[in-house]
């Protein structure tokens, strides 16, 4: 189906901060491992926000653009290469959990911090209250074929809007229990040693059954989360 140009606009500023939100787990995922003694990511080049340092061919390239012209998602699902880790650097038993759980907690950051930042352009940018309105129209993937003419702050309105959706989305995928997410792999440090091998033999099913239950699976998370900051921005 053809795309309109402010649709496919959405989707390039979607796309751009999926890669945004994924460079900035994982940078912080290398960057705790790093503190908490193991350097292997950061010796791989891993602490930084550069994209290509973190590029999966499947997730950051072929998944987002089956999610959204294919599967017509409103949020494309991506992911980065994983960070690698050696469990035997860490300082402490739980230095490598604490590295995992930085990742989806750095996402939750930025989700807030772009919410505040949109509160405050809500309040003292110049047509700032009629910004976010269309920004949460166009995030939630509302059908527009053109746009009336918006204030100069709109399109950092977007920007901030999509900030706050992709995090949180990108924490609810990150977070479910399949062993290449990071909730897979703090599953596994508190499975039993066999119970643990078999999970990691299990991930070829685990990859297809992630295909046809990520879906309802993100949205029972997200659809509530969202709501708590559709309604913050909303009240604030």
């Amino acid at each position: 189906m053809p795309q309109s140009p402010v649709a496919l606009a959405i989707i390039v500023f979607t796309l751009v901060m999926m890669v945004f939100s994924i460079s900035l787990h994982d940078m912080t995922q290398a960057w705790m491992a790093n503190r908490l003694g193991d350097p292997t990511a950061r010796m791989m080049g891993r602490i930084t926000m550069n994209p290509m340092a973190h590029f999966d061919a499947w997730g950051m390239g072929l998944s987002p653009l089956l999610s959204i012209f294919i599967f017509h998602n409103r949020l494309p699902l991506g992911w980065g290469k994983p960070v690698p880790t050696t469990y035997r650097n860490f300082h402490s038993k739980n230095g490598e959990m604490l590295a995992v759980l930085a990742g989806p907690c750095a996402q939750f950051v930025a989700a807030v911090v772009s919410l505040i930042v949109m509160v405050v352009l809500k309040h003292h940018a110049e047509g700032g209250i009629i910004s976010l309105q269309v920004a949460q129209i166009l995030g939630k993937g509302v059908s527009v074929d053109a746009l009336p003419p918006l204030p100069g702050i709109f399109p950092v309105m977007l920007l901030l809007y999509l900030s706050i959706t992709m995090n949180l989305m990108l924490l609810c995928l990150n977070i479910l229990p399949f062993p290449f997410f990071d909730g897979g792999r703090l599953l596994l440090h508190f499975l039993p040693y066999n119970a643990a091998k078999k999970y990691e033999e299990l991930g070829m099913w685990m990859l297809v059954g992630f295909f046809l239950l990520a879906g309802p699976m993100i949205s029972i998370i997200f659809s509530p989360l969202i709501g708590v900051f559709d309604g913050l921005l909303s009240w604030l």
